[in-house]
């Protein structure tokens, strides 16, 4: 339940905290004072959308916190705060909202900072909120089916149903979308198997096209290798006694000799001994060149072609060798993937008919669940509106199968005919403001024996009703309060005066400047005087008796 809520610099309200009770609370005050901000304060800490038109004028931020008093926890709340890590604190769960002037907010649950989403969520199982906006929400087909799931306990099935159903979906999408592009990869994947094929016929060998220019270098400039190198063999070996060899030759004869008259020549010996061994194997070298190279107009035009064919391909596939033949694997891989494509369509319509075949089952088995459920829906809400000034009304739930859709085979809508002898019809068409409150009273007081949300608040139920009608009504929201705390905004007497908590909202002016929204709890005698203001607009002798005679009913 909620045991307080302290609202700051929020509209017309400066600085207020409430302590609500068990049971029933109403707030009451003139038209304009303000009861409804509160409602709105309360929803901002439950995860409703904010705006820093709520911040009041000149304040940097607006703050509302909600602390409720929770015993034993639901089992959809306990998993909230399972997800969130928090911990409840001498039973007690503390929620936060603070808007700043600039339009940001934060939401925190216990002093810890939490996503908006989790705190609505929390929010939603704390409290049921039925403002003036549910009249019509009640209008609308898709929220009649979530209000049947939930007096079905099909809120799981429904919930695990719409994903199947669009898991399905997204199978056919990628089916759709894999046909329509396989009519257009037939000729890609032709052109793909040329550009294979061409790559793979001319056998392309990495690091090939550095070597074939080295090649032509060579054979290009054979005949000047031939000659140059005959020449250098000649003077390093080869020169009728006039070679580099004979004259180190000589040298080296001269040195021999001079090792016997000063043996330190022994080191200059060996090292021209070791320059007369290296200029043998240079000369070899010479010699081999000289005789090798030839000039071959065949092999330079099968060097050439070879050379252009590896330019095309560059131009075509990429910068080098490598890069062609990483293109060709590329290429091979999509179309390996295209020539699959066959197998993974068959996968997916497969798949497709799976999910299908498991969706209408699940769907049909929901269907079912809904019927059988809305048949005993609709009697208690009959009985609910005939308890609520409505004896000849009644209610039912009209199903219309539709082709599977994420909430399942069902479109319903829920039809009332108000009086005997009368067509039901849609809400929408037959129900007056009075009756559409009635029928939401009915719908929660019937919804309050199958949910564990520990409080409901209603913000000015009463709409369009008065009389006997606004004493039944009164008398459905005391059996609410017997199992649950109630919150109610009214405008009628006959609602407020079986309250357990009654609460004042007035507006006042502060220094003659700004205007600030007061709540507070009232005694014996404030009560009466505001009673006596409910019955007849204003109080007097008369209004005042009437006022104690209507409270001591509920003493």
């Amino acid at each position: 339940m909620i045991e307080s809520v302290h609202i700051q610099d929020y509209a017309l309200i400066r600085t207020l905290t409430i302590e609500f009770g068990k049971g029933f609370n109403v707030l009451t005050g003139e038209t304009g004072a303000g009861k409804s901000i509160v409602i709105g304060a309360l929803s901002l800490a439950l995860g409703a959308r904010a705006s820093s038109e709520v911040v009041r004028r000149n304040a940097p931020k607006a703050v509302i916190e909600v602390v409720f008093r929770i015993d034993s926890p639901s089992p959809a709340l306990q998993e909230l705060l399972d997800e969130g890590e928090i911990q409840l604190e001498e039973d007690a769960l503390i929620l936060s909202r603070i808007v700043s002037s600039d339009g940001r907010s934060r939401a925190l649950i216990n002093g810890r900072p939490v996503t908006i989403t989790l705190l609505s969520s929390i929010g939603d199982e704390l409290v049921d909120l039925h403002g003036q906006h549910e009249h019509q929400s009640l209008f609308r087909t898709d929220c009649q089916l979530q209000l049947l799931d939930a007096f079905a306990a099909t809120t799981p099935q429904a919930s695990a149903l719409a994903s199947l159903v669009s898991a399905r979906n997204r199978i056919r999408r990628d089916l759709d979308n894999l046909l329509a592009s396989s009519r257009d990869q037939v000729r890609h994947a032709d052109f793909m198997r040329f550009e294979i094929q061409e790559i793979d016929d001319a056998s392309l060998v990495p690091g090939e096209e550095e070597e074939l220019k080295e090649r032509l270098k060579l054979i290009t400039h054979a005949e000047a290798i031939r000659s140059l190198s005959a020449e250098a063999y000649s003077r390093l070996y080869d020169a009728d006694g006039s070679s580099a060899v004979d004259a180190l030759d000589g040298t080296l004869n001269a040195v021999d000799k001079l090792c016997d008259i000063l043996p330190d020549f022994k080191l200059i010996l060996n090292e021209l001994t070791e320059v007369r061994a290296r200029i043998e194997n240079v000369a070899d070298e010479m010699r081999k060149h000289s005789r090798e190279q030839e000039y071959d107009p065949e092999e330079i035009n099968l060097i050439n072609e070879r050379l252009n064919l590896i330019r095309a391909l560059k131009r075509k596939y990429g910068a080098d060798i490598s890069a062609i033949l990483a293109y060709r694997e590329k290429t091979a891989a999509a179309l390996s993937d295209f020539d699959h494509q066959d197998e993974r369509i068959d996968a997916l319509r497969q798949e497709e008919v799976k999910l299908s075949a498991q969706a209408e089952k699940e769907a049909a088995a929901l269907s079912l669940a809904r019927k059988k459920a809305a048949q005993r829906m609709d009697r208690e809400i009959t009985n609910a509106l005939h308890r609520l000034d409505m004896p000849h009304a009644h209610f039912e739930t009209a199903f219309e199968t539709i082709p599977l859709a994420a909430r399942g085979l069902d479109r319903i809508s829920f039809l009332l005919a108000a009086n005997a002898g009368e067509e039901a019809k849609s809400l929408k068409q037959v129900a007056s403001g009075g009756e559409v409150s009635r029928i939401m009273l009915a719908i929660k007081a019937v919804f309050a024996h199958y949910d564990l949300i520990p409080t409901l608040i209603f913000d000015e139920i009463d709409a369009g009703i008065g009389g006997a009608t606004a004493r039944r009504v009164s008398d459905r929201i005391r059996e609410l309060a017997a199992s649950k705390q109630v919150l109610c905004i009214t405008h009628l007497a006959q609602i407020a005066a079986p309250a357990d908590m009654h609460y004042k909202v007035t507006k006042e002016e502060e220094n003659g400047e700004q205007t600030t929204t007061q709540v507070f709890k009232m005694n014996k005698e404030e009560r009466e005087k505001e009673i006596a203001r409910l019955l007849d607009g204003s109080v007097s002798s008369a209004s005042l008796r009437h006022a104690k005679a209507l409270l001591k009913e509920f003493q």
